[in-house]
């Protein structure tokens, strides 16, 4: 195969020796920048170019060290069928997967029910046969697992008739204190911190009347309840639990009828769901969705507690820049994030709505052209997987 023309720039000679001479002064120029002017350069710069930048000379390689990727774009992780390993996939690099080392025999088994940064919160469903265990409840194994570092952490067999209903867990990167949260038999809240020998009932929200919490989200030491009357908030900052505001949510929040008309097939007439939302300001929504069976027409509200109007609900059009990661309770920039990831849309799990008509895990709510779309072709039809979930990775310095 013939090679490519190449233009030469040299001197009257036709040597391209200055050529050779620039290139050699601005490669002795970029390897020569200040460390801590290379570290902030690092710390700026998303994975996929982060990996790119170590290789470009050994002061470079030797300045990553000191940094760690940006982490403000989510990830996917991805469960393929009967492995014990994830597949991740950075929405920056399109048609590519990340394949992580060996996560344990178990993890085949497990069911990821939370993420929190590169945590994940598995339910391992071997103690689930109640008649094998000869107990009266099912027992149900949690463990936490980084995803990046296969670090883990294991919890205690919770015995349950309902398991572990709306959970949520945050974790302390640095000091790796953490607290796992959840509904326990549909009633009361249970919580188990570093430091605990077992599970705890959580009185101060039993006394607040949580009954019925279908969604909670944690974040900045607050836990937002949610059920089909009320929002509550929790301050965790202290030693006890502390109610600091709860508003009504009948505005926003419709139970569907209580007629349950069912399709053939066994499929519900519509599924509904509600989740509460905290954004990057603060701000708290409530995010309605409903599906009609046997249709990939889906429907999304966002209501938005307005302070500065008596705390009243106003739907909202529109999220601007941001994007909500439904199944993370939150929202992130996209403004400033290449690929991938797209303004003003809802990222969700199809499969949380109880159903397996649609095969499709991952899905993208437009807000702006009021539709479902697939995120990624590629990583929807080329491998065959049981569960998928964003989460926001935290890379460690090398």
């Amino acid at each position: 195969m013939a090679s490519s023309p190449r233009l030469h720039i040299g001197d009257s000679n036709g040597s391209d020796s200055p050529v050779r001479d620039l290139k050699r002064n601005l490669l002795h120029c970029w390897s020569k920048l200040p460390q801590d002017l290379m570290h902030m350069v690092f710390e700026r710069l998303g994975f996929a170019d982060f990996e790119r930048a170590k290789s470009v000379c050994s002061s470079w390689l030797s300045a990553s060290r000191q940094s760690k990727p940006s982490n403000k774009i989510p990830w996917m992780v991805l469960f393929p069928k009967d492995n014990n390993y994830g597949l991740l996939f950075n929405p920056e690099e399109k048609d590519k997967f990340y394949k992580t080392q060996d996560l344990g025999n178990d993890f085949s088994k497990s069911f990821c029910v939370a993420t929190y940064r590169s945590w994940l919160l598995m339910l391992d469903p071997q103690y689930m046969d109640y008649r094998q265990a000869k107990t009266e409840d099912p027992l149900y194994n949690l463990y936490i697992l980084n995803i990046l570092t296969r670090e883990r952490i294991y919890l205690p067999t919770l015995e349950s008739e309902f398991g572990l209903t709306a959970p949520i867990f945050w974790m302390d990167e640095k000091t790796k204190d953490y607290l796992v949260m959840g509904m326990f038999n549909e009633e009361d809240a249970v919580s188990f911190k570093k430091g605990d020998t077992s599970w705890k009932q959580i009185p101060q929200l039993a006394l607040s009347g949580i009954d019925e919490c279908f969604n909670m989200v944690y974040k900045d030491h607050k836990l937002y309840c949610l059920n089909y009357y009320k929002l509550k908030i929790f301050d965790f900052s202290g030693e006890i639990p502390v109610q600091v505001f709860k508003i009504s949510v009948r505005g926003c929040i419709r139970r569907l009828s209580g007629l349950r008309i069912r399709m053939p097939g066994n499929f519900p007439l519509n599924r509904k769901k509600n989740n509460v939302v905290v954004t990057l300001s603060g701000d708290v929504l409530i995010v309605t969705s409903t599906r009609p069976s046997m249709s990939k027409i889906w429907n999304f509200e966002i209501y938005k507690m307005d302070s500065s109007k008596g705390n009243k609900w106003e739907e909202i059009i529109s999220l601007g820049d941001e994007v909500i990661l439904l199944d993370l309770g939150i929202t992130v920039y996209a403004k400033e994030i290449n690929g991938g990831i797209k303004r003003n849309s809802i990222y969700f799990n199809g499969r949380d709505f109880g159903d397996k008509y649609d095969e499709n895990d991952i899905l993208i709510f437009s807000l702006d052209a009021k539709k479902v779309e697939q995120p990624h072709q590629f990583v929807c039809s080329s491998v065959p997987c049981s569960n998928a979930r964003w989460f926001l990775p935290s890379f460690k310095r090398e």
